[in-house]
């Protein structure tokens, strides 16, 4: 009898299904923690979308109270919402300019009751800015050179800014929504203080025609120093600003920036009188475009970049190549840095949260073409010069804006 149970202590059959009894917990504990987590990021991908959603549906109700608002969130979200057989906890508060929910739900586990844990939390939350809340500020920056002629294309392109005005300022209350202009050509006419131009006194305010400034100042909108070279002027003596192409035709054809302005009356006529004049120069309109929408001297009507409720656009519509010199590195002078200058003008402005549309207007060579769309990725638009192409576009552009203006804020 002693030596059998000598025999039955010093056996070790048997002992690796031991040591496996003793791991398999933790173990089945592991990869049931990996299972039981994934489920729970699949419903809260489920909630947070159809979450979304009915905010999105809530806020943009015309005309609809804060309780129906509330009810159509909820409605929207029952009726969207794939159901596991537990109803989320919703929380819905309109704070006057915008939709807030919340939503959570347990979600049970499988392996981890194991370890004694019987369910996690999905939760997701959600904001949605109300129609009445989103501002905008929008600045068309048109080509106004001698080609905008041909086809009457000019008049086109008015046709379509007039109606994206109109159907901008009604899409907004009121104050929400400033419209500017900068029509270009080889230079720009604009009034600013003496102070910032090369060729006038330092005093007062001066209004003229410029071209750029130098290099890199021609890239940004920093407001003009001591320097010559922050400032803006004449630096190429050329016909594209004497004899017919002075500022004095600039002025006649009514080429003058339109700050950035609520009056949309204004806006229409301003685009009602201007006339097409001499060369291009995509670039400086795009850089005065973009002082527009900065609120540093030498204009300062735009709200700040921080502004949560506030939208920034560009719409830069061209229909020939560059044309015109440019400053570039080294204080070198010529059209290819022109072309540079654009890529960068638009890559900073959209660094800054501006929105860039681009528009190849009756024009295919990949000289500006690619250029644009470089400009403006995604945004880039080609119409030509026949038929309902320009209205199309710029009702495209103005459907994209309007319905940004309601967007989930988080």
């Amino acid at each position: 009898m002693l030596s059998r149970i000598r025999s039955f202590a010093s056996s070790t059959s048997g002992s690796t299904g031991m040591l496996f009894g003793i791991v398999a917990v933790p173990l089945l504990l592991a990869a049931g923690a990996a299972i039981d987590y994934v489920r729970l990021s699949d419903r809260q991908t489920e909630l947070g979308t159809a979450l979304d959603g009915a905010a999105l549906a809530a806020a943009t109700a015309k005309d609809a109270s804060d309780q129906q608002r509330i009810d159509i969130l909820k409605t929207y979200f029952e009726e969207n919402l794939k159901n596991s057989g537990t109803a989320p906890a919703l929380t819905v508060t309109l704070t006057g300019t915008s939709v807030v929910a919340n939503a959570k739900e347990p979600v049970p586990t499988m392996l981890m009751r194991l370890g004694g844990i019987s369910s996690m939390v999905a939760e997701v939350n959600t904001e949605v800015m109300l129609p009445t809340a989103g501002k905008a500020e929008v600045v068309m920056v048109l080509d106004y050179s001698g080609s905008m002629n041909d086809s009457n294309k000019y008049s086109r392109m008015a046709t379509a800014a007039k109606d994206m005005v109109n159907k901008l300022s009604a899409a907004t209350e009121p104050g929400n929504l400033k419209i500017g202009l900068v029509p270009f050509s080889a230079m720009v006419r604009t009034t600013m203080p003496a102070s910032y131009v090369t060729q006038t006194g330092k005093n007062g305010s001066w209004t003229g025609c410029t071209q750029d400034r130098v290099f890199p100042y021609n890239t940004g909108v920093s407001t003009p120093g001591t320097s010559a070279d922050t400032k803006w002027g004449y630096f190429d003596n050329t016909y594209e600003n004497q004899g017919n192409y002075d500022c004095n035709a600039y002025a006649a054809k009514k080429l003058d920036i339109m700050p950035l302005t609520a009056d949309f009356k204004a806006v229409t006529s301003k685009l009602d009188a201007m006339r097409p004049l001499g060369n291009t120069n995509i670039p400086l309109g795009a850089e005065f475009g973009w002082n527009l929408l900065d609120n540093g001297a030498p204009f300062t009507e735009a709200a700040a970049y921080d502004d949560a409720l506030n939208r920034k656009y560009m719409i830069l519509l061209t229909d020939g190549v560059q044309t015109s010199s440019q400053w570039g590195n080294g204080k070198s002078r010529n059209v290819q840095n022109g072309q540079k200058n654009l890529v960068s003008l638009c890559s900073a402005m959209r660094a800054e949260g501006i929105t860039v549309f681009a528009i190849a207007y009756d024009i295919t060579d990949p000289k500006v073409t690619s250029l644009l769309k470089q400009c403006a990725p995604g945004k880039y638009f080609e119409p030509d010069a026949g038929g309902n192409s320009i209205n199309l576009v710029f009702s495209e552009i103005t459907s994209q804006i309007s319905n940004e203006l309601v967007r989930l804020v988080r």
